[in-house]
C-alpha cells in the first residue's frame, strides 16, 4: 500500500489528516507519520506557532537529530527543565560560545536539585563524554549499548557539536518500520498554506522548521489567484513538493498541473461540514471528480489526493480505485485523543 503523496513523497499508508483547526496539529502528525501516512498542520495560527508545530514533528524522533536542543554552559537549571519540559526530552547537550561541546546534561543530574539558578556546568557531566564521528546507526547502536547510555553526541574533528543519536530513536525505527520518514530518518509532515499578503513569509518559516511538503488549500482551486499563488511559491521554493487544491474538474486538475503543482487535492462539497456546493451551487459528486482528474493526471507524474467524504471504511477503497493515491479525511481523526482539544 505504499503510494504517492505528492510528486516526489512516497508514503506507507495512503491516509491523510486534513488540515483543520480540530484535526491535525503536531500530536496527530507524529502519530499519523508512525502509522506511515501523513498529517497536514491547519494554518489557522500564527506563522511562528506554524513553523513549532512543524519542527516538533521533526524533532520527534529521527536517526539523527541534525539540529539538536542545546543548552549554552552558562545557563542555569531552570533553563534546562523548561527545555526538557517543552521539548518532551531527558538530555541536553551542553556546548561554549563557538558551538563545542563541553558536557551533558540529563533528568538524573536534575532529579534532585533543589536550587534553579545554579548553573548547568556545576551539574552536567563534563569529562569522559562518549561521543561519535559516524553517523551511521547500526555503529551508533553499538556504541550506545557498549556504555549503556542514551544519548550519543555526534561531534566533527573539532569536536564541535553537529549532531545527536538517542537509543530511543533507533528503538522506534525497530518498532515501527513502516513510519513515514525522510532521508535524515525524521517523520514528514505537510502544512498548509492560504493566498494571502504573507503566504511566502509562512512558506519560508516552515521550510526553515524542515516541512517536507506545502499545501494551498483554498475552497476552490481553479482561479487565477490560486494559480499564480502556486506559481510564485514553487519559484520560491523549487525544492518542495506543493500541493494544490480543492478542485473536481479534470480541466482544473490539468491547469494546476501545467502551473507547477506537485500534488492535486480533490473535493469540493463532500466533506462532513463543507458548505460549498451549498453556498456556491457548484460541485461534482466525489467518485466523479476523482475519476475524471485521475484519469486526466495519470501520464503527468501528479498524484491525487481525494479530499473528504470518507464517512465509512468502504470509502477508502473507492477513491483509490476512482484513481486517488491517497485520501484525506477530518472527521475520522477529530476527537481522537491526538487531535487539538479544548
Amino acid at each position: 500500500i505504499r503510494t504517492k503523496f505528492s510528486r516526489n513523497i512516497l508514503i506507507n499508508t495512503p491516509i491523510v489528516s486534513a488540515a483543520m483547526d480540530t484535526v491535525t496539529e503536531y500530536e496527530l502528525a507524529i502519530a499519523i507519520a508512525r502509522e506511515g501516512g501523513i498529517g497536514v498542520i491547519h494554518k489557522n495560527m500564527t506563522i511562528e506557532q506554524q513553523a513549532a508545530q512543524v519542527r516538533r514533528v521533526k524533532r520527534s524522533e529521527s536517526g539523527m537529530v541534525q539540529d539538536p536542543v542545546t543548552l549554552n554552559e552558562s545557563a542555569l537549571i531552570s533553563d534546562a527543565l523548561k527545555l526538557m519540559r517543552d521539548n518532551k526530552i531527558g538530555g541536553i547537550p551542553v556546548v561554549d560560545k563557538n558551538g563545542l561541546l563541553v558536557g551533558i546534561v540529563t533528568n538524573r543530574d536534575l532529579r534532585f536539585e533543589k536550587n534553579l539558578k545554579r548553573p548547568v556546568k556545576e551539574v552536567m557531566t563534563s569529562e569522559n563524554i562518549i561521543t561519535t564521528k559516524v553517523t551511521d546507526l547500526k555503529k551508533a547502536e553499538q556504541i550506545l549499548q557498549n556504555n549503556k547510555i542514551e544519548k550519543l553526541p555526534v561531534v566533527d574533528k573539532n569536536n564541535k557539536l553537529i549532531g545527536l543519536i538517542t537509543y530511543r530513536d533507533i528503538s522506534k525505527i525497530k518498532e515501527r518500520p513502516n513510519a513515514s520518514k525522510d532521508d535524515l530518518g525524521r517523520l514528514r509532515v505537510a502544512a498548509a498554506l492560504g493566498v494571502t499578503h504573507d503566504t511566502i513569509e509562512r512558506a519560508q518559516a516552515l521550510v526553515n522548521a524542515g516541512v517536507d511538503a506545502m499545501i494551498i488549500d483554498t475552497a476552490h482551486g481553479h482561479s487565477k489567484g490560486v494559480i499564480e499563488m502556486l506559481k510564485l511559491v514553487k519559484k520560491t521554493f523549487p525544492y518542495i513538493d506543493i500541493i494544490v487544491g480543492n478542485v473536481a474538474t479534470a480541466e482544473a486538475g490539468l491547469a494546476l498541473a501545467k502551473a507547477g503543482a506537485d500534488g492535486v487535492k480533490v473535493g469540493i462539497g463532500p466533506g462532513s461540514i463543507c458548505t460549498t456546493r451549498v453556498i456556491a451551487g457548484v460541485g461534482v459528486p466525489q467518485f466523479s471528480a476523482v475519476m475524471m482528474v485521475a484519469d486526466a493526471l495519470k501520464k503527468s507524474g501528479v498524484p491525487v489526493i481525494a479530499d473528504g467524504g470518507i464517512r465509512f471504511t468502504g470509502d477508502i477503497p473507492k477513491a483509490i480505485a476512482a484513481g486517488a493515491s491517497t485520501i484525506m479525511a477530518g472527521s475520522l481523526f477529530a476527537g481522537v485523543e491526538e487531535s487539538p482539544g479544548d
